[in-house]
């Protein structure tokens, strides 16, 4: 995807705020986060058929990139204290087919990752970071997305750095981004004028209505209007099925590029106001009768969610909601959404005990 200043030049203003952001890299900026994970698995060029290690609590949207670049997925458990996977169970997971692995820094709580990268630095196996929660978080003083061969970040609504949908794609290997310049030269798709004026009109009635107490309202009409065909949903229904859209391999479109640079004009004030609400919910659980996660894995970090271990999920969400509070309901299933058939994606029921080691309770998590 080459440079053409006089024709994209918000695009790639964009692309370059964000590696200046990260130190580094080479970006791309895309339709949807997933999106990035297909492309730099394209170009890995990894054995057809092959595995990834993706943790088995994610989006199904995770899995689906994977099978779509040809390769299958296979699940480590996680940490039902930390909600991301471990070595221990990377190491369970790990075969002789297996040729990279995804590590999710889970409601921007940064995974283990200087054990992780030790143990796959000893077998020369390619790790990919799923940023898509985690924008500004830092794991060992370093920015998560800087560690793996590439990172995968959404700019969906939900998430904490937004263009409105979108995502990027940041490659951290300089020969590995040589090769995706290849794929999106050969394969990617402008997002076109229709596409663009929908979703210009969508960035300005989200930024027009949406706020702390319509934000549950709006969600749910947005997703109405998603399944009518009449606004640009985060996913197909065949996506969530396994069926790759025509239109997959598509750019962000340059409405969305804007907005990030205006996002990004004001991204310290972002993280220090998440990284203040996260604090705010830390102390005051302290005085509840819930369980706050561990004093490290919050320290100095600007979370998306703060997860909580509920019983009666349904009763806490429709109280919050009858007080005008948004409260997310991040994962009822393996693989989000429920419902989900998860033996398509290769997922066996069971396969991840310790995702519900803490007693059948649901997580449900205040917006930060």
């Amino acid at each position: 995807m080459a440079d053409h200043p006089a024709i994209n030049s918000p695009t790639i203003r964009f692309r370059r705020k964000i590696e200046d952001f990260f130190g580094g890299g080479r970006c791309y900026a895309l339709a949807k986060g997933r999106v990035g994970l297909y492309v730099g698995l394209l170009a890995m060029d990894l054995p057809a058929g092959s595995k990834v290690i993706v943790p088995g609590y994610s989006c199904v949207v995770v899995p689906s990139a994977i099978k779509y670049a040809g390769l299958e997925p296979v699940y480590a458990d996680i940490d039902p204290h930390t909600y991301n996977i471990t070595p221990q169970s990377l190491r369970e997971a790990h075969s002789e087919d297996v040729s990279a692995a995804i590590i999710q820094h889970t409601y921007g709580i940064p995974c283990a990752a200087d054990e992780i990268f030790k143990w796959a630095e000893e077998l020369s196996l390619p790790l990919i970071e799923d940023c898509c929660h985690s924008f500004g978080s830092k794991t060992e003083g370093k920015l998560c997305g800087t560690l793996g061969s590439f990172s995968f970040m959404s700019g969906q609504w939900n998430k904490p750095f937004s263009t409105g949908l979108g995502g990027m794609l940041l490659v951290n290997d300089m020969q590995l981004a040589e090769k995706v310049d290849r794929v999106m030269d050969e394969r990617s798709v402008p997002s076109g004028i229709p596409r663009n004026m929908l979703l210009r009109f969508q960035i300005l009635v989200f930024e027009a209505l949406v706020n702390p107490r319509t934000a549950g309202k709006i969600t749910k009409l947005y997703r109405f209007l998603n399944k009518l065909g009449l606004v640009v949903g985060s996913s197909t229904e065949g996506e969530l099925i396994g069926e790759m859209p025509d239109d997959y391999l598509q750019e962000m479109a340059p409405c969305q590029t804007k907005k990030g640079l205006r996002e990004l004009a004001r991204i310290s004030q972002n993280i220090e106001q998440r990284g203040k609400l996260t604090a705010f919910y830390h102390e005051r659980l302290q005085d509840t009768g819930f369980t706050p996660l561990n004093d490290a894995l919050v320290a100095d970090q600007p979370l998306l969610r703060y997860p909580v271990r509920v019983s009666n999920k349904n009763e806490v969400v429709e109280a919050a909601e009858n007080r005008g509070f948004e409260i997310g309901t991040w994962f009822e299933s393996p693989l989000h959404p429920e419902g989900t058939r998860l033996e398509d994606f290769g997922y066996i029921p069971g396969m991840c005990p310790r995702r519900k080691g803490h007693a059948g309770r649901s997580s449900i998590c205040p917006r930060i």
